[in-house]
């Protein structure tokens, strides 16, 4: 009987397949070379950096938008999350600072989100076909449809690791969109409104008292997904 899984492709199937794959490679390679090639030659990629990592220089730029700052304020948040590896909590605690803590913390997880969600959807689109099918990827990809949504729930929880790896790492893989993103928009809620807080609020009890919980959920998280990694490890 002919073997239908992917160890079972005839030498004509597999180049088919490559050639299916090859042109999305190289139009996502091609497209990211040419966003950084713009970047280093115009200098916009230091300015980007300089943006992101300046709160004071975040404030002054939201300052000046005016009644377009919520919206543009999302967009910076888009921007981040899809450009790696541009700093994250300092526009959140901007968010905080200029929106205070209920409509920051908002538009920081709504942005944040939408970002996410385009970088999955790239890495969907442009990098999935070229993992897929090895008995390997077939074997990960079970682990991740069967655990995947706890396992990105919990590494959201995780402020130190990155939230653009993450994205994209989820796209490569089989987890379905809507399991990323619950996963996704309910991991990110503590460390999202940890770090509006401390712009919306300063220092103080209060704000010690939120960053000692997220530092305390993040190490639980930390332990508890390690178990997973050793699980998946098994997977080979």
């Amino acid at each position: 009987m002919r073997r239908t899984g992917p160890q079972g492709r005839t030498p004509q199937e597999r180049p088919a397949n490559t050639r299916k794959v090859l042109p999305r490679v190289v139009l996502g390679v091609g497209a990211v070379c040419v966003v950084v090639l713009v970047l280093w030659l115009t200098g916009w990629g230091a300015s980007l950096w300089e943006v992101f990592s300046d709160r004071e220089r975040l404030q002054r730029v939201l300052e000046g938008a005016g009644a377009l700052a919520p919206l543009l304020f999302v967009a910076l948040l888009v921007v981040q999350a899809v450009v790696a590896p541009l700093p994250a909590p300092a526009l959140a605690i901007v968010g905080g600072y200029g929106f205070g803590v209920l409509e920051g913390f908002l538009l920081t997880w709504v942005g944040s989100l939408i970002g996410g969600v385009i970088s999955f959807a790239l890495s969907r689109r442009f990098g999935r076909g070229l993992v897929a099918g090895s008995a390997r990827a077939v074997r990960l990809d079970r682990f991740m449809e069967e655990h995947g949504a706890i396992l990105i729930f919990v590494l959201r929880l995780i402020p130190l690791v990155s939230f653009d790896a993450i994205s994209y790492a989820a796209g490569l893989s089989s987890i379905r969109f809507r399991a990323f993103l619950l996963a996704t928009a309910l991991g990110m809620m503590p460390g999202t409104f940890a770090f509006v807080y401390v712009g919306g609020s300063g220092s103080g009890p209060r704000t010690w008292a939120v960053l000692l919980g997220l530092a305390v959920l993040a190490a639980g998280a930390y332990v508890f997904q390690r178990h997973f990694f050793k699980a998946g490890s098994r997977v080979r």
